[in-house]
């Protein structure tokens, strides 16, 4: 009888350890998941926060009369040298 006993205690602590192992296993997948939730929360945030930075840079500022002013002709647009510096 006392082996039984035994036996039963040992299976018992034995099926404790286990449930313990899976409710932290359970636990840590599940504070993962919060974290993984978390963090694609902030990227989302920061591409947003990119994306309207990268549109106001490139945005073009310039006056209305800016592009009414004649094209001079033969203006290729590009700077000629016109002497040498030292």
């Amino acid at each position: 009888m006392l082996l039984q006993i035994t036996y039963y205690d040992k299976a018992t602590q034995t099926e404790t350890e286990e449930e313990d192992t899976i409710e932290k296993i359970l636990k840590a997948i599940t504070t993962l998941c919060t974290k993984v939730d978390s963090m694609d929360n902030e990227i989302q945030k920061l591409k947003s926060k990119a994306s309207q930075q990268h549109d106001y840079k490139n945005a073009e500022l310039r006056r209305a009369e800016d592009g009414k002013k004649p094209k001079l002709k033969g203006d290729n647009e590009k700077l000629l040298k016109t002497h040498n510096v030292c």
